[in-house]
């Protein structure tokens, strides 16, 4: 049965993270300030040659530290000195998301990997880790092979598959993507699907077959809108998608009031 939390309560995207406070994105600080204001969270993993499980959104460090290497090079004893984006923050690793949240709030987590990456094993290193964890889980990823080894695994975390336009990807990938096909042989339990790429009708399709959709950027109250019109949830980031909500609440209680049938909307 899936988690009623993937559906019910919006999902802060790689944390609740504001740079001009010091919070950026993937940090121990945006993650606690999620916890502290319960909102369920995002972010990514990467397993690196050394066998550590790092949270990154890239592939390389550039970015984030203005330092051109490969996450995966990335040995334990360098990541306390990695800074993220300037600020006194430093690189995390899963381990220290899951102490520093300890269960107060549900976590979706990305894997991801780069080609020369055993699937097999950052699979078995994220579900080795999470035995150890209290707390409630979701994993997900752009890989169906992930996602495969995720199913394959027997676990009984939630699994997702992510997707989109996929603009960068290549047209094999794009394709196979954008398609889902490869939904038949993983059957996850959720969708993550890029905002911009809705409405399609293979997610349609999908979502009809009773897999919940999530859907991924969502800036702002507009968009919130617009997501809910084709989605079941939303992944956030640069506002707090209860003040709509409120406001909804509120419109649809003078609604009842009134008497009338209608509800505002659509949500």
């Amino acid at each position: 049965m899936l988690a009623t939390w993937l559906t019910s309560r919006p999902i802060a995207h790689r944390g609740l993270y504001d740079l001009a406070a010091g919070r950026p994105e993937n940090s121990l600080a945006a993650f606690a300030a999620a916890a502290a204001a319960g909102y369920p969270f995002e972010f990514d993993v990467h397993l690196t040659d050394g066998g550590n499980l790092v949270v990154l959104h890239d592939f390389d460090l550039e970015r984030a530290t203005g330092v051109s290497r490969p996450v995966a090079t990335l040995t334990a004893a360098e990541l306390p000195g990695i800074r993220l984006f300037g600020t006194d923050q430093r690189l995390p690793m899963l381990a220290e998301v899951t102490e520093c949240v300890a269960g107060r709030v549900p976590l979706l987590i990305e894997l991801k990997r780069q080609g020369s990456t055993d699937p097999r094993a950052l699979v078995n290193s994220v579900l080795h880790h999470l035995k150890t964890c209290d707390g409630e889980y979701a994993l997900s990823s752009f890989d169906p092979v992930l996602v495969y080894f995720l199913r394959r695994s027997g676990t009984d975390y939630p699994l997702g598959q992510i997707s989109g336009l996929l603009r960068t990807a290549r047209p094999v990938r794009r394709l196979i993507g954008r398609s889902l096909i490869g939904n038949f042989l993983t059957r996850p339990d959720f969708m993550s699907y890029e905002l911009a790429g809705l409405p399609s009708r293979v997610v349609s399709a999908w979502r009809n077959r009773g897999v919940p959709v999530l859907a991924w950027p969502v800036r702002s109250p507009a968009d919130e809108l617009e997501a809910r019109k084709y989605a079941d949830n939303i992944i956030f980031s640069d506002f707090r998608p209860e003040k709509l909500m409120r406001r909804m609440s509120l419109a649809a209680s003078r609604y009842r009031h009134q008497g009338r049938d209608s509800r505002p909307g659509g949500l």
